[in-house]
């Protein structure tokens, strides 16, 4: 159909020429002359509209394209399983994103055999927060396309009994005596929905701490996990601390060992140093009386000498 139009345009074009070529050679212009500048005339034209095609080829392309991905978006959120799993997706980029991977295990299976989406876990017990992602989304299409007063009554209902009975199957499967926090999470992966469900009438974000569940929003958990990854930062700076102030213990106990032994053997070493000193005072004894003797000898040789 475009193409059509296209060269409908260049045909009413080419006329027009044409009509322009005639009025000119009754003007007396020269023929040649009006000839060559309407060939060229027409050149520049063919050459705009040769492009023109080719943008709106491309353009038609490009809405093909947009129509494709469109479709899958909608074929997304009109399957419950493609939207689980989408939801899923979002929050681990979400988490990946905020927290260090040794805390995150995904797709955890609890020792009820429940299966939740994410578990944060910090490593101790009681120390471990369930995450769970819910779309809760069929109920709010129906209420958001609701024209008469009766229609957004009920599924205003439906919708918020659906989102309470998301917060009693996380209550009930997510939070564990013994295993995890007395707290879980149920991630709402649409900013609208959640809107909608803060604005209830009927306190549903109340109701749902009520049975220890918290709802989030994409926005809301990224606040959270960013307050998260501050205390984990500290608490393992902290962490770090104590180790060092550990370490700096044993070595003031080592030390305090070296100095020990080093008095000991400095003991020993008086105590030999001193039998050193005995012996060096015994043998100049030894000498003194030797040489006394050796004296002795010489004068009584010398005696005996005057003698004779």
């Amino acid at each position: 159909m475009d193409g059509q139009v296209l060269y409908l345009i260049i045909g009413v074009l080419i006329g027009a020429g044409v009509i322009y070529f005639l009025v000119k050679k009754k003007d007396e212009t020269p023929v040649d002359n009006s000839v060559n500048v309407l060939s060229t005339q027409l050149s520049d034209l063919m050459e705009r509209f040769v492009k023109v095609e080719e943008a709106t080829k491309t353009m038609s392309l490009t809405q093909t394209s947009i129509d494709g991905a469109f479709k899958n978006f909608q074929h997304i959120l009109t399957d419950r399983q493609e939207r689980g799993a989408f939801s899923e997706r979002e929050l681990e980029k979400l988490l990946q994103d905020r927290l260090p991977a040794k805390y995150l295990k995904f797709q955890e299976t609890l020792s009820n055999n429940k299966r939740v989406d994410c578990l944060i876990d910090f490593g101790e017990k009681d120390h471990k927060i369930g995450i769970d992602s819910k779309f809760v989304l069929d109920n709010f299409i129906k209420l958001r396309e609701a024209q008469t007063e009766d229609e957004i009554k009920k599924y205003e209902k439906m919708f918020e009994d659906d989102v309470m009975k998301n917060v009693k199957k996380i209550a009930d499967d997510y939070i564990i005596a013994g295993e995890t926090t007395p707290h879980a999470i149920m991630f709402i992966r649409s900013e609208s929905v959640y809107r909608t469900i803060q604005d209830s009438k009927n306190n549903l974000i109340e109701k749902a701490l009520e049975k220890n569940v918290l709802i989030v929003s994409p926005s809301l958990l990224w606040g959270l996990l960013n307050t998260l990854r501050m205390f984990l930062r500290d608490s393992e700076l902290s962490k770090k601390t104590h180790e060092i102030i550990k370490e700096i213990s044993a070595i003031g106990k080592d030390i305090g060992r070296l100095a020990e032994r080093t008095e000991d053997v400095e003991k020993k070493f008086n105590a030999v140093a001193e039998q050193f000193r005995g012996i060096k005072i015994s043998t100049d004894k030894i000498q003194s009386r030797a040489e006394k003797i050796q004296e002795l000898e010489t004068t009584a040789q010398e005696k005996i000498g005057d003698r004779k």
